[in-house]
């Protein structure tokens, strides 16, 4: 069936920002993690953030008695989270697009929010800025080739949860839009579901958009 949905929850967040941290980055709330895990998994699966971050599903899988597991390519936030978390062995310290050779168990669940690019950006978040990857083309391709192999490691018909923002401080970028179509030549895409934020939103942002895919590969 389609999903198409309209959930409405409040930003709110459990955990302090690390000083190292920007104070401008848009975060991905607590409370919408919990309820993608409330609607999509149960206690004791296995759940993969191929973009950990700060760790927020990371924490939230824990507290709602899933299994996470998380790779983070940034040293400092990785370090930062392993030293918060109580299932330190499940964190990774690397590069998703290596996620095969990571040895992992077979996933239930994925859920993240990857770095954000804007079409107009040369810089490519998905490669450190490194030159001889510059472009927008080059981001979703990178993209859809982690995700190929994130499939990998699901299970058949396991739920996969890629959150993020159609960019507008500058221009208008459609990276929404843009994800869903690249991601959907690895995986099904199923529908979306919108998020309003009910209370204490950061960055005048009223709302943002979950992709919902299903893996369809298989192992």
């Amino acid at each position: 069936m389609p999903i198409s949905e309209l959930l409405t929850v409040p930003y709110r967040y459990k955990r302090v920002l690390p000083d190292f941290q920007n104070r401008d980055d848009i975060r991905f709330p607590d409370t919408l993690v919990a309820a993608l895990l409330d609607r999509f998994t149960k206690p004791g699966d296995k759940v993969i953030d191929p973009f950990c971050g700060l760790g927020t599903t990371f924490f939230v899988c824990e507290e709602k008695d899933r299994i996470p597991y998380g790779i983070e390519a940034d040293r400092q936030r990785h370090d930062w989270v392993k030293s918060r978390v109580k299932t330190k062995e499940n964190l990774l310290f690397g590069d998703s697009a290596d996620i095969v050779s990571f040895d992992l168990p077979e996933m239930d669940f994925s859920l993240t929010s990857p770095p954000y690019m804007p079409h107009w950006h040369e810089w490519n978040p998905l490669y450190n800025g490194d030159p001889r990857y510059d472009g927008y083309d080059v981001y979703l391709e990178r993209v859809q080739s982690i995700y190929a192999g994130i499939c990998r490691v699901l299970r058949k018909d396991a739920h996969v949860i890629v959150q993020a923002d159609n960019l507008t401080n500058e221009r208008f970028s459609t990276l929404v839009w843009d994800l869903g179509k690249a991601l959907s030549e690895v995986m099904t895409l199923e529908g979306e579901i919108i998020v309003n934020w009910s209370e204490n939103v950061e960055n005048d942002k009223q709302f943002t958009q979950c992709l919902v895919f299903r893996n369809n590969m298989n192992l």
